[in-house]
């Protein structure tokens, strides 16, 4: 196993455009969260709608507070999305380069978010791009085949028993955004309603390897025998497994089945009021929420068992990090526990209902290894508001030595706001040292910084719903170039004052430098009037009466992609 793993150790400036003996002036404003227009002006030889619109700056906010429990949501003319607003505070310190990957969509039966769809966004708020509506998880960058892909998985979150999982599909997006490949594994999983669903892969896991294989990890109803946790000796529970594919073609590669190498007396989990009895309420003890390879090894982590396990290539348990006794490693530090260490340890063994998320390998020698984990540290109705959730960062001995017990690298938390998830969430640790960290069912997202202990260099936060009523199953930043083969979208509006205003967007666009505007009298007599800072998602500007309009998009100092042409004529906008 040594030499194995040895094997791996391994926007925006603004330009004035001369148009030979033309002059034009530029006073701008923009759809942001500055709520600064920008207009084009001095070229038009038709009369603009109402001079009064171009004299200078006004408010355009495109921020509106939804009804009810509805977290505040952006709205663009040129565009039909509704991402959420992120109420940021930030330090000013440096940050990670890179963007947002975000799943935000309603923890309970409550509506709380405008629209569920994986969503890009920038750590200053802006939207980059928006997926289609789907209930979406696990959204994130990925290498296929040498190239950036995007990946998420989407489908059915059940009901019911089956609440906790789901049974779904995984989508890989190229740069483009175009759908390269659609994985819909079929497994042939008993479910707890016999139901009969079109795919079968479960939302808690869906990690391109780097041999471009695809991990994903399912839960199949299994009778089995549940007499030593005092259940019946036919009882009912979910086997948690895991599954290596070929992308391809969706073909089964590896096969690894919890129930069949760990006892089921080793969960955490009272059975009392909780199932097991029959098929229709299985009882779920092990609660499978990560995996990922180490060379032609896993790494697979067990939520209800307190425990992550090394899976060697034949299926066997080569080592265990348990959270509460260290396992094969040792006594872990007080601060490295996944679990709260009291005196009354036994009454969290009768109560505990959600624990650590996201184990996640980095640096991996012959002699040591670093293990990242978002730590709920929570459960539901357990110890809530006595030990915040945090981002815990362990370093252990290989092979596992008890003299040598794991140290702690990092225990993360914000001490100006306590969070207290019960469930989800991710721990990422970043290219520059910084932490950036997803809150799971908490909609909050954070960046620590690599100064100060325990996590007070907090650099930033953002929240995007209110607490236990939005969640995003993980949250990453990395950083991403999507370069959308569709056209930029224009339209023209006019407002109850007759301003007329062009408002143009480009879904998925990262490196969009300046618009240049183009104008004519007719939809074929088009030239360059003027270039307009490119100003977040969607950029506004003033328009004239009576003449056709198309913007084109800058990208590394060259026209890209045109939108298509749009035509004012008196009250009408039409499009060309």
């Amino acid at each position: 196993m040594a030499a194995s793993l040895s094997r791996l150790v391994a926007m925006s400036s603004w330009v004035n455009c001369g148009l030979s003996a033309v002059k034009t002036r530029l006073a701008y404003y923009h759809t942001s969260e500055s709520s600064i227009v920008l207009a084009a002006t001095g070229r038009f030889p038709g009369p603009v709608s109402n001079v009064s619109c171009l004299s200078g700056p006004t408010e355009s906010s495109p921020i509106v507070n939804g009804s009810g429990d509805i977290w505040p949501y952006q709205v663009y003319e040129s565009s039909p999305f509704n991402p959420p607003e992120l109420k940021i505070t930030t330090s000013g310190q440096s940050l990670a380069p890179g963007l947002l990957f975000i799943t935000p969509s309603d923890g309970t039966s409550v509506e709380a978010t405008k629209d569920t769809a994986p969503l890009i966004m920038t750590d200053t708020g802006q939207l980059v791009w928006n997926g289609p509506t789907t209930s979406a998880n696990n959204f994130r960058v990925a290498s296929y085949q040498g190239n950036p892909v995007l990946t998420y998985w989407s489908d059915s979150s059940a009901s019911g028993a089956n609440v906790g999982h789901g049974y779904g599909n995984v989508t890989f997006l190229d740069t483009t955004y175009h759908e390269i490949l659609n994985i819909c594994p079929k497994f042939g999983l008993s479910t707890p309603d016999d139901a009969i669903y079109p795919c079968e892969a479960d939302f808690h896991e869906s990690f391109v390897t780097d041999r471009n294989t695809l991990l994903v990890t399912a839960y199949n109803v299994t009778n089995t025998d549940l007499s030593s946790i005092d259940g019946p000796s036919s009882g009912w529970v979910f086997d948690c497994l895991f599954f290596e594919l070929d992308p391809r073609n969706g073909s089964i590669l590896f096969r690894w089945s919890a129930l069949e190498h760990v006892p089921v007396n080793e969960t955490k989990l009272d059975i009392a009021g909780r199932g097991g009895f029959n098929q229709s309420n299985p009882f779920d003890w092990f609660h499978i929420n990560s995996v990922v390879n180490i060379g032609d090894h896993f790494l697979v982590n067990s939520r209800h068992l307190w425990a992550t396990y090394l899976i060697t290539a034949e299926g066997e348990i080569a080592w265990t990090l348990q959270g509460d006794t260290g396992g094969d490693f040792g006594a872990l530090p007080p601060n490295g526990h996944f679990v709260r260490k009291s005196a009354s340890i036994s009454r969290l063994y009768n109560r505990v209902d959600a624990w650590q998320h996201y184990a996640r390998p980095h640096n991996i020698t012959e002699t040591s290894i670093i293990v990242s984990y978002f730590n709920n540290f929570n459960a539901l109705g357990i110890d809530n508001g006595t030990r915040p959730s945090n981002g815990l960062v362990l370093q252990v001995t290989l092979p596992p030595n008890k003299s040598s017990p794991p140290t702690v690298l990092d225990y993360l938390t914000d001490p100006d706001e306590s969070i207290y998830s019960d469930s989800q969430g991710s721990t990422t640790l970043l290219p520059n040292a910084n932490v950036f960290m997803g809150y799971g069912e908490i909609a909050v997202m954070k960046e620590y910084g690599p100064g100060g202990p325990s996590g007070s260099d907090v650099r930033w936060t953002a929240r995007f719903g209110l607490d236990n009523l939005v969640q995003s199953y993980r949250g990453f930043k990395a950083e991403w170039q999507g370069f959308p083969t569709t056209s930029p979208d224009l339209v023209v509006k006019e407002d109850s004052n007759g301003c007329r205003a062009g408002y143009v967007s480009w879904n998925g666009a990262t490196n969009v430098e300046a618009w240049v505007v183009f104008d004519g009298p007719a939809e074929h007599q088009l030239s360059q009037v003027a270039r307009i800072p490119f100003k977040g998602f969607e950029t506004r500007f003033a328009v004239a009466d009576r003449r056709c309009l198309q913007v084109a998009a800058v990208v590394d100092g060259e026209i890209s992609s045109r939108s298509s042409v749009v035509c004012t004529f008196s009250n009408e906008t039409r499009h060309g």
